[in-house]
C-alpha cells in the first residue's frame, strides 16, 4: 500500500504516536507499583509484603526494582513516557523483524503489507493494554523473540543475556530453557542459567547480601504456584488463563468480587480435585509442544519456519499456562496468530474454497474473542466473565497444529 511508504504520512505517523504516548504518561498505572518497589527497597522495606494502590503486589525481581529505584529522584511523569517509549520502540522493532524475516519477504508486495497491517490490528488491543497499565509485557516478549533470533544466529551470549533478563524481569520466559535444550543449544543454556543465577545475587552487592536473600525468599512465597490464589485465580475480573477459566468452570462460586450472577461452572468440585486438573491441563497443552518440535532430539531445526512455529507455540503457551495473567499479557498469542494469518496470505489461490473459508472464519473468531471489549466495549462484563479471551488462545492451538502440517509445503516455497 503506497500511504504506508509516503514520507508524509510517515512523519504524521511518527508524531500520532508520540502525542499518544505524551497522553498515556498520565497517571500512574503498573510502573507507579514498580517505581514505588524501589523507592521502598531504597529504605530497606521488604517490596513483596508491601501492597500498592490499594491492595497490589509487587512481583517482578529485586534487580529491576534497584534499577528503578535509581530513576526515583526524577519525575514521575518524565520516566513513564520514557518507558512507553522504550515499550513502543520494541514492539514496533519485532514488526520490523516480522517484516525482514526471509518467509513473510516471499509474499508479494501486497500481500506483504497487508499481511503486517492485520497482524497490527490483531495486535493493537493488547499493544494499547501495555502501554495503557504501562506493563512490562512488550519488554518481557522482545527478550523471547530477540534471544531466539540471536542464538538461531550463533550469537550465543547475546540471546542468553537476552533470556535472562527477561526471565528476570518476569518469570515467563523460563518456558524457553528446556527449549534450548531439546534443540541442543546447550551452550546457551547454561550461559542463560549463569546470567540469570548472577542477576539474583546480583543486588547482594548493592542492598547487602542478607537483605537481598530475604526478599528473594520473599518472592518466591509470593509467586509459588501452588498458592490457592494461583488455583482459585478469580481475584480479579480481568483475570485470564488456563487456571482462571477452570476456576469459573468448575466452582460455583469462585473468590470473583465483580462475578455477574450468570452461570458459568459446569460442575462445583472441591479444591483439590481443581488442583489435578488444572495440573493435568496444563501438562497436556506444554505436551503438544512435542507435535511443533517434532524430531530429532538434540538436534537445531533445519527449516527456520518450523523455528518460528515451535516459538510461536511456546509464546502461546505463556499466558494459558502461567497464573494471575491479565488481558494484555495475551500479547503473546500474536505470533502464533501472525503463523495462521501467513498461511492463509501464501496458499489463497491454492487451496480449496471451503478450506479458505474454514481459515478465514477461525482467525475472525479469535480476532473477536480478542478484541470484542475494543469494538463493543459496553458488554465487556460478560466478556471478562465468560473469559472469552482464553477461549480464542485455545482456538488458536488446533489452528496453528493444522497450519503446521504443511510446514514442509511452505518451507519449498521459502527455499525458492
Amino acid at each position: 500500500m503506497w500511504i504506508f511508504k509516503n514520507r508524509y504520512f510517515q512523519f504524521f505517523l511518527v508524531l500520532g504516536l508520540l502525542v499518544y504516548l505524551l497522553i498515556e504518561a498520565k497517571g500512574e498505572g503498573d510502573l507507579f507499583i514498580y517505581s514505588y518497589a524501589g523507592v521502598n527497597l531504597g529504605n530497606g522495606a521488604n517490596i513483596y509484603q508491601a501492597n500498592y494502590l490499594g491492595g497490589y503486589h509487587y512481583y517482578y525481581s529485586v534487580l529491576f526494582a534497584y534499577f528503578l529505584n535509581l530513576f526515583s529522584g526524577l519525575p514521575f511523569y518524565g520516566v513513564k513516557f520514557c518507558w512507553l517509549l522504550l515499550n513502543a520502540t520494541l514492539f514496533f522493532h519485532l514488526l520490523y523483524l516480522l517484516k525482514q524475516s526471509k518467509w513473510v519477504m516471499v509474499l508479494s508486495e501486497n500481500q506483504r503489507d497487508y499481511f503486517l497491517l492485520f497482524v497490527f490490528i490483531f495486535s493493537f488491543r493488547f499493544f494499547h493494554q501495555n502501554i495503557h497499565a504501562a506493563q512490562i509485557t512488550i519488554i518481557v516478549l522482545w527478550c523471547c523473540i530477540y534471544s531466539i533470533v540471536s542464538i538461531d544466529k550463533g550469537k550465543l551470549i547475546q540471546g542468553a543475556l537476552i533470556l535472562a533478563l527477561g526471565i528476570n524481569l518476569k518469570l515467563l520466559p523460563i518456558v524457553f530453557l528446556p527449549y534450548l535444550i531439546y534443540r541442543g543449544y546447550f551452550k546457551a543454556f547454561f550461559l542463560c542459567i549463569l546470567f540469570y543465577v548472577t542477576s539474583l545475587y546480583l543486588p547482594s552487592l548493592l542492598i547487602g547480601h542478607d537483605y537481598n536473600v530475604s526478599l528473594l525468599k520473599s518472592w518466591y512465597a509470593l509467586i509459588n504456584p501452588s498458592n490457592t490464589e494461583h488455583v482459585l485465580d478469580t481475584d480479579e475480573r480481568s483475570f485470564h488463563g488456563l487456571s482462571t477459566l477452570l476456576a469459573t468452570l468448575f466452582v460455583a462460586h469462585p473468590p470473583d468480587p465483580l462475578a455477574m450472577s450468570l452461570k458459568r461452572n459446569i460442575a462445583d468440585l472441591p479444591l483439590d480435585t481443581l488442583k489435578y486438573i488444572l495440573l493435568f491441563s496444563r501438562l497436556l497443552l506444554v505436551s503438544l509442544t512435542l507435535y511443533f518440535l517434532k524430531w530429532p532430539l538434540f538436534k537445531k531445526s533445519k527449516n527456520k519456519i518450523q523455528t518460528v512455529f515451535e516459538v510461536s507455540y511456546i509464546l502461546l503457551l505463556i499466558p494459558l499456562i502461567f497464573p494471575h495473567q491479565q488481558h494484555y499479557a495475551f500479547l503473546f498469542s500474536v505470533p502464533a496468530f501472525a503463523c495462521c494469518l501467513y498461511y492463509l496470505f501464501l496458499h489463497f489461490t491454492e487451496i480449496g474454497n471451503r478450506k479458505r473459508k474454514f481459515l478465514i472464519v477461525f482467525l475472525i473468531l479469535i480476532y473477536l474473542t480478542a478484541n470484542l471489549s475494543a469494538l463493543i466495549g459496553e458488554f465487556n462484563r460478560y466478556y471478562e466473565h465468560y473469559k472469552i479471551i482464553t477461549y480464542g488462545a485455545l482456538l488458536l492451538i488446533p489452528l496453528l497444529m493444522y497450519v503446521s502440517s504443511s510446514i514442509n509445503t511452505i518451507k519449498l516455497r521459502v527455499s525458492e
